[in-house]
């Protein structure tokens, strides 16, 4: 079972951001490579279920919740108001959203594009692998849950776009990026950005969303290229990054050949501030913390320690602030893993290594259980 706030889970599924069009077809903004008004937009948010002892409410998210900031954003952005459905809570039940994820897609035309963003719970089976987001009145069975599977075939039956974005932010929420890759060859160009691997959990401080959030609003910290222009790729990778730094966790980003991953999906909202938005880490007692730089001033920079909140922010001097550089095991390394289940201590071998990451295969099992892991969960093996 999924996390969502704090040590949560959510699931963000946005499909389809915007008419990703050609650069050279402009939409109405002479930068952007989008156009609300060919935009439809389905957003479900869930931060309670019917069943509370299976699938556990979280009150403490109401606050800003981020499906309704991503709501008001398309319509303050010019998406018609009869091309948003945004369901919550009580309202998003399976039968409601799947009769509501039909209606809106059977409304769509060539050139149109999807957004589907979906915040709650989800679950994998490990001995099917299916992956399932929680409907409000989900129970026990996999069949009571919107299964990932199903939505792709839903998207594929009846929406009359081209190309079809998705984002996810929960536990599992790779199965999109997994389910995209065997729809390669399908008339719809998919992308796919997710919060975290299919095998894996994922926190929901709302780190996905609001990084979706800020390359959308067109924050600089965003733009890495520093052409005042934010682009998918661009998006993709400071989410990645967001992710790794602040939660622990692997972001996973595909995207079509003929989903274009320079496409601009806006422009740059002020100037970035040199040294602000720096991941590092800043020595506190003796101890190293990681921290993000919020402002500046001449060679003292204050920090926000990451899962500590404001009070804990300070100006500090340049001898206590050092580049965040996680260690990392090398492909091919004996490794064990501690589980956060049961805090026991499992051999394996690491697949792949990126920024402090590692992608585990575990002795005597296959691929269908491999996780990334953070570095506070691995070690050599002492054999």
């Amino acid at each position: 079972m999924n996390r969502f706030c704090g040590r949560t889970a959510g699931v963000l599924l946005l499909a389809c951001l915007a008419v990703l069009t050609p650069r050279i077809a402009r939409a109405a903004d002479d930068d952007l490579d989008w156009d609300p008004a060919t935009t439809h937009v389905f957003v479900v948010g869930l931060l309670e279920w019917q069943d509370s002892n299976m699938w556990g409410s979280f009150p403490e998210c109401m606050k800003d919740r981020r499906d309704q900031q991503l709501v008001d954003y398309f319509r303050e952005s010019g998406v018609p108001a009869g091309q948003i459905t945004y369901l919550k809570d009580a309202q998003a039940t399976l039968k409601h959203i799947e009769q509501a994820f039909v209606k809106l897609l059977k409304e769509t035309d060539d050139g149109d594009l999807l957004v589907f963003y979906f915040c709650g719970h989800g679950s994998r089976d490990a001995d099917t692998g299916e992956t399932c987001f929680a409907n409000y009145d989900a129970g026990a069975k996999e069949s009571s849950c919107w299964n990932v599977r199903n939505i792709f075939s839903t998207i594929e039956k009846h929406f009359g776009g081209d190309r079809a974005l998705l984002l996810a932010d929960c536990c599992h929420s790779g199965a999109l990026y997994d389910q995209a890759r065997k729809h390669h060859e399908s008339k719809i160009a998919y992308a796919v950005l997710t919060s975290s691997y299919a095998h894996n959990l994922s926190t929901g401080n709302w780190t996905f969303s609001d990084s979706v959030l800020a390359g959308l609003r067109g924050e600089p910290v965003v733009d890495l290229n520093g052409d005042e222009l934010i682009e998918l790729d661009e998006l993709a990778r400071y989410t990645e990054l967001e992710l790794a730094f602040i939660e622990g966790q692997k972001s996973m980003f595909q995207a079509s050949e003929r989903f274009p991953r320079a496409a601009v999906l806006a422009d740059v909202d002020g100037k970035a501030t040199p040294r602000v938005g720096l991941r590092v880490q800043v020595e506190y007692k003796g101890k190293w913390y990681k921290a993000k730089t919020i402002a500046v001033d001449g060679d003292q920079v204050e920090v926000h320690y990451t899962g500590f909140d404001d009070s804990w922010d300070e100006w500090v001097r340049p001898d206590r602030v050092r580049p965040y550089a996680p260690a990392q095991y090398g492909e091919g390394d004996k490794v064990e893993v501690q589980a956060e289940s049961d805090g026991k201590w499992y051999p394996g071998t690491v697949r792949k290594a990126w920024y402090g990451l590692h992608l585990i295969r575990y002795d005597d099992y296959d691929e269908s259980s491999d996780e990334w892991v953070n570095p506070k969960a691995i070690r050599l093996r002492s054999e």
